[in-house]
């Protein structure tokens, strides 16, 4: 009866629960009478960087160059072998691998490419030799950056300033990338932890190029605040979702979406072993500004002869 009835009453039957049943459900059904399209036989290798040449004429920094050469090197590319995989590898390689490290020391306006030669094929294993020509451009510093909120009409209701700490990124220290993005990943975080979970940073970088510097602003969008409406558990009996209640805000208390990640650290050992963060559903209600949380843990039942 519990199995039945439960779902009816959420309007729909939860995915755990459809292959325990002993006959298809209507959707099951319609799912199966869907032709399915044929896969693609599409062949696949392993390709692998065994040496990185760079232009001595590039004027890219030795440790630059290591710390290009030694990532690429310890990284295995698994790609779908067509007539322009290695062309496309190499665009991969010379946007992320060569153009990213050089951003993250202060080579703003970097640009790159990178040439792939292969040496020997032993199977789905393709060793290469990587060729990179790059231009570096000027070394830029970080000048002001500042916290604003999107909307002019609608003051920040977080300080600026803490907000600002949240960014690893000093005035006059070379500008990188990579520190721009954890300052926008810590301020997700932050304001996740308020309630804000839809809050969107918009970063706008504006170079000076007399000074030799990068000026940021951020702009929050902060959206709305989120409290706690509804929690509710599936597959787990009454003690162990007293026990699981007990890492979650409580009804009525802002939703902290942190929450969530630690929710399956600190309760692994009583949680089913196959519960994961898919198996939670978050569900916003604008109007009165709360969400339904709902973990479904349902398992399928042990049968007996």
């Amino acid at each position: 009866m519990l199995l039945t009835c439960t779902p009816c009453a959420l309007g729909q039957l939860p995915k755990k629960l459809e292959k325990c049943l002993p006959y298809p459900t209507l959707a099951q059904e319609i799912r199966e009478m869907q032709p399915e399209p044929a896969p693609a036989q599409v062949a696949q290798v392993r390709v692998h960087v065994i040496r990185v040449d760079f232009d001595s004429n590039d004027g890219i920094p030795a440790d630059a160059q290591q710390e290009i050469s030694e990532e690429l090197r310890s990284y295995v590319f698994e790609r779908d072998v067509d007539s322009a995989y290695l062309n496309d590898l190499g665009n991969e390689i010379a946007e992320v691998g060569v153009t990213g490290v050089l951003r993250n020391r202060g080579y703003f306006k970097a640009s790159a490419k990178a040439r792939l030669t292969p040496l020997r094929r032993e199977g789905t294993d393709v060793t290469v030799v990587v060729v990179i020509s790059a231009t570096p451009g000027r070394q830029y510093r970080a000048g002001d950056i500042r916290i604003e909120s999107a909307d002019p009409d609608r003051p920040l209701t977080m300080s600026p300033e803490i907000l600002r700490g949240l960014i690893p990124l000093q005035r006059g220290e070379l500008f990188s990338t990579e520190r721009v993005r954890t300052g926008l990943e810590n301020l997700g975080r932050f304001y996740g932890r308020e309630g804000y979970v839809d809050m969107t940073p918009e970063p706008d970088a504006e170079v000076d190029e007399p000074r030799g510097t990068i000026d940021l602003v951020v702009k929050i969008d902060q959206q709305l605040q989120y409290r706690v409406g509804s929690i509710e558990f599936l597959g787990v009996d009454s003690m162990t979702r007293e026990k699981l209640s007990e890492s979650l805000p409580k009804s009525g208390e802002v939703f902290d979406s942190t929450k969530l990640d630690e929710f399956f650290k600190v309760n692994r050992a009583i949680l089913p072993s196959d519960a994961s963060r898919d198996d939670v559903n978050v569900r916003r209600d604008v109007k009165a500004r709360t969400v339904a949380i709902l973990f479904d843990f349902w398992t399928c039942p042990s049968s007996s002869n």
